[in-house]
């Protein structure tokens, strides 16, 4: 069996809002606690109400990794706000690290975090009327979620004012 097949993480399902609450407990037992989160989108200022929402991937569960040995599954079961664990054939259920890992890299790339673009940058419009249209990144805008770029059409060139979410390097 290949290393990265071994399950080494569990799923814990907890009360509805309670995901902080159930990792800090687990945390404080030891236990490494993973809860996904999608990235707040580029135009939401820190503290903001739109900040405070809740952007939990799995709303209810936890991915939690025991240290090697564990035996205290009763502290996981009996945590405050924890509805289970999730089990398969009476024994928890367990899950590849190469999940997990695939999880926080596809979770690192989502839209909601742009690259920063440089003057003269060639990029691609992926959406909307100009989708696939290559340009090149001139400048961003008062807005946070506007920039201008430069495009060729009909024969000339053109600034055209875009959402930078749908921009990404060309190439």
């Amino acid at each position: 069996m290949a290393l990265a097949s071994i399950p080494v993480w569990n799923v814990v399902q907890v009360n509805g809002n309670h995901e902080a609450q159930v990792a800090t407990f687990l945390a404080l037992q030891g236990i490494e606690v993973y809860s996904p989160r999608f990235p707040a989108s580029s135009g939401t200022r820190p503290g903001s109400v739109r900040d405070r929402r809740s952007r939990v991937v799995f709303p209810g569960y936890l991915f939690f990794k025991p240290p090697f040995g564990f035996t205290r599954w009763d502290v996981i079961q009996w945590a405050p706000g924890v509805r289970r664990v999730l089990s398969d054939g009476g024994s928890p259920s367990g899950l590849p690290q190469a999940v997990v890992d695939r999880l926080r890299l596809r979770l690192a790339q989502a839209p909601g975090r742009r690259p920063a673009f440089t003057r003269g940058q060639p990029v691609l419009i992926e959406r909307g009327p100009l989708a696939m249209v290559d340009a090149i990144f001139d400048r961003e805008l008062n807005t946070s979620e506007r920039v201008q770029v430069l495009v060729q059409l009909l024969g000339r060139p053109m600034t055209v004012v875009v959402d930078a979410a749908i921009l990404r390097p060309a190439g």
